[in-house]
């Protein structure tokens, strides 16, 4: 028997084969990466820009069910994905049957034939269903060298993608250096993101951590800079070499015009009082 049993799967059936191997984690407050799109569009050898496709028709089908959740290593919560109680007996036939299919398996030069199901007892590693029907897609073959590299091969595709978003991470924050994206700066980000193979919502999660370090930044900005002004508003006026330091401060610091005359206005209320003091009368 040849390999069309494995490599005539459906994206959906390799789905379910994929997520038996993650069963019972929805009650985790935190989530191995495996079970977001990203690592299942890998194992699965799904198009990334098909998959959500497949996921939802899956859903719909009430084999398979989404929910939010804190991903090792990340910091915002993602999509996950599960078996559900029908998806999971579907998918255990689906096994079953597989599991029993005869395929030829090249070992040191010569072919022999085992079953999917004895496949990884025969290897010195772990592999699943899914890595040895992703090989067969791969390879269009099955051979015990290979089939030993699977999950080596599967850390260098990490590796690979990790420097890849670091990048493309790296190229977003240089265009929000200055708190907003210029059209050309955006036409950029957008060939890079193609380039280097950046799905929509990685950018998306990338561009929203980016921003609220921003707002963050901002804040303790603006706190700074507030505290300067109560300095030099002591004595109740701006004027010589403080404001020369004001100007450079409030530039590098990124405060606009119009929050320097907002945070002036703040700090003036507060010296002052309800009683109408001027700042100076603080003064000893």
């Amino acid at each position: 028997m040849s390999l069309e049993p494995l490599t005539s799967l459906t994206s959906k059936e390799r789905i379910l084969i994929y997520l038996y191997d993650f069963l019972h984690l929805e009650d985790r407050y935190e989530m191995p990466p495996d079970v977001t799109q990203e690592s299942i569009a890998y194992g699965c050898s799904v198009q990334r820009k098909h998959l959500s496709q497949y996921l939802s028709n899956l859903i719909d089908d009430g084999l398979v069910t989404e929910q939010k959740a804190h991903i090792r290593g990340m910091r915002q919560r993602m999509n996950t994905y599960y078996l559900t109680p029908g998806g999971l007996e579907k998918t255990k036939e689906l096994r079953r049957r597989i599991g029993e299919v005869d395929v030829p398996v090249v070992v040191n030069g010569r072919e022999t034939r085992m079953k999917v199901s004895e496949i990884d007892e025969a290897t010195s590693v772990h592999i699943t269903y899914c890595d040895i029907i992703r090989e067969a897609l791969r390879a269009g073959r099955l051979a015990m060298a290979d089939l030993e590299r699977v999950e080596a091969r599967k850390r260098e595709a990490l590796e690979k993608k990790e420097q890849a978003t670091d990048s493309y991470k790296r190229a977003l924050e240089t265009a929000w250096r200055d708190g907003r994206v210029t059209a050309t700066e955006r036409f950029l980000i957008g060939e890079l993101r193609r380039l280097l193979k950046i799905t929509e919502e990685q950018h998306r999660l990338l561009e929203d951590e980016i921003m609220k370090r921003l707002a963050q930044d901002h804040m303790e900005f603006r706190r700074m800079y507030r505290k300067a002004l109560e300095v030099a508003l002591l004595d109740g006026a701006l004027d010589g070499p403080e404001v020369e330091i004001l100007e450079n401060l409030r530039k590098s610091m990124r405060i606009s015009s119009e929050e320097h005359e907002e945070l002036v206005e703040e700090v003036r209320e507060t010296l002052c009082g309800p009683s109408g003091l001027e700042p100076s009368d603080f003064v000893g």
